[in-house]
């Protein structure tokens, strides 16, 4: 029952579900209004027929949605991009078309004659009549909703994003603190061990502590290092890559890899931000905006102030 509960909380479910019963209810009201079919001169029990049609309309979205996020792999998950969730959107709503038709036909064929099968065939045989007519309306009925999905993407993407910034915002506020409350207790400065980077030409080297790297950013076959020196920042560029600086700060916990391009100091971040383009991380020292992957999100959430070994405890 837990297994089952934690599914259905899902973010992705939760959009599948929501999502199909606004669709239900938006089907039974256009029916309630349009008066489509001619059902008051066929059948006298008309609400119940658009209770119906509604219901069924939720009900097959919630088993397309589901087939489309885990047999499809499609998913509208606010962890992936904008315009993913847009695409797998669309995918769905190109899947339920065929299908709820063919369940609403059905049950029409079930609800005015004596049986489904019965919307399928006419004196000819098989047909594709009602089917079609039916389609139209369905087609038309999914344009409006896939309009209403699409501006509901938006805002839920942003609000979840706007969430993710709040917590590593978070975060990052406890990491300073604790930070600050560990310099109080031990009173002194502990010894740290000076990282030595070597670059590819003559006379590159730099020596530096870990803890006054403010950021390191790779340039081709170069790396841009940024430290303080003092009170002022000050940057030396290197022929070195950027997996040979990550590997020469293994084990330091406030250094983090938050992109393909750039390894952060996180004792110096400020704050995330959300722009256009993506996240970013605001440093001291330096006015430069540094990009944060999607990818490295997670990695820089689980950098818990509990769990590190910063370099301050590096002996």
């Amino acid at each position: 029952m837990r297994k089952i509960k934690a599914f259905c909380m899902l973010p992705q479910n939760i959009r599948i579900l929501r999502e199909n019963l606004y669709a239900g209810v938006f089907v039974f009201l256009l029916l309630s209004l349009a008066n489509p079919f001619d059902v008051d001169t066929v059948h006298e029990n008309r609400s119940l027929f658009f209770i119906a049609m509604g219901v069924l309309s939720s009900l097959v979205g919630i088993v397309d949605g589901t087939f489309s996020s885990y047999v499809l792999r499609m998913p509208m998950d606010p962890h992936l991009p904008l315009a993913t969730v847009h695409r797998n959107t669309l995918v769905h709503y190109i899947i339920n078309i065929p299908v709820l038709t063919a369940v609403l036909v059905s049950y029409a064929g079930d609800f005015f004659y004596d049986g489904p099968h019965q919307a399928w065939i006419n004196d000819q045989g098989f047909t594709l009549v009602n089917f079609l007519q039916y389609l139209n309306y369905v087609a038309v009925t999914s344009v409006f909703l896939f309009i209403g999905t699409y501006v509901r993407n938006r805002n839920w993407h942003l609000r979840c994003q706007l969430d993710e910034v709040r917590a590593v915002n978070a975060m990052l506020e406890q990491y300073q603190k604790n930070n600050e409350e560990r310099a109080e207790e031990t009173g002194e400065a502990e010894k740290e061990t000076v990282c030595r980077f070597e670059g590819a030409t003559a006379n590159a080297v730099l020596e530096v502590r870990p803890s006054d790297i403010i950021y390191v950013e790779s340039m081709a076959n170069y790396a841009d290092v940024w430290y303080m020196e003092g009170d002022e920042p000050r940057h030396k560029m290197l022929r070195i890559t950027l997996k040979s600086i990550k590997e020469s700060l293994e084990g330091i916990g406030c250094m983090v890899q938050c992109h393909r391009a750039f390894i952060v100091n996180l004792n110096y971040v400020i704050a995330m931000t959300n722009r256009p383009t993506g996240y970013q991380l605001q440093l001291f020292g330096t006015d430069k905006a540094i990009p944060v992957s999607r990818s490295r999100l997670k990695e820089i959430k689980e950098q818990h102030p509990g769990q590190r070994q910063d370099a301050n405890n590096k002996a």
